[in-house]
């Protein structure tokens, strides 16, 4: 009995975190240097599931001596620069061009444009950028969650009566409630697993 509770545990733990993960492309620390002339292929077989509805997180690390500015700039396999136009995408750089990153990021999502999509699907994305060392590229149909600064006026009681009193936002990884039913699943099926060896016996 407790093989077999033990084994839909660790299915249904398995389960979980694949819901919560999307494989990812590594790129073995690739710095980009500061010059442009470094650039990343990123096969088409990364991108056999992409849509225009998908999100593409490239993780990265900022260089840290550097006192000017960071950039990343995603293309296809033409060297088009995949510009977002508004859609799921971060502010472009003042040539628009590019997107620029801030030296304590460590990440960027941005979506694919329809118009993109066969191309990136085909060809693949050539990644350059500009004091950032490339980390892993994963692409996912959900947008990732983030974790907002504190401030001191959300952690501030507000006073009664007061409007403007933050409220827990429900989509907000500190709230909890992703691993509270990732939790309660586990649970039933083990309470499940509980029953039909109960039942057997």
């Amino acid at each position: 009995m407790k093989k077999i509770i033990s084994t839909i545990i660790a299915a249904a733990m398995t389960a979980t975190a694949l819901t919560a993960a999307v494989s990812a492309y590594d790129f073995g620390e690739k710095n980009l240097g500061k010059n442009w002339s470094i650039n990343v292929q990123v096969p088409a077989s990364e991108f056999a599931d992409l849509t225009a509805d998908s999100y593409v997180t490239v993780e990265f690390d900022a260089d840290q001596a550097e006192e000017e500015y960071w950039s990343f700039k995603p293309m296809d396999s033409s060297w088009t620069f995949i510009d977002p136009n508004g859609v799921g995408g971060p502010e472009l750089a003042e040539g628009k061009d590019a997107y620029p990153v801030q030296k304590e990021d460590t990440s960027i999502t941005f979506k694919i444009p329809a118009d993109f999509v066969d191309s990136i699907k085909t060809g693949g994305m050539v990644i350059i950028g500009h004091s950032i060392t490339l980390k892993t590229l994963t692409i996912s149909s959900e947008a990732p969650v983030t974790e907002a600064p504190a401030t001191e006026a959300a952690t501030e009681a507000a006073p009664a009566g007061d409007s403007n009193a933050p409220t827990a936002d429900k989509s907000n990884a500190d709230t909890g409630v992703e691993g509270v039913a990732a939790v309660a699943a586990i649970a039933v099926i083990a309470g499940a697993a509980v029953v039909i060896c109960k039942k057997r016996s």
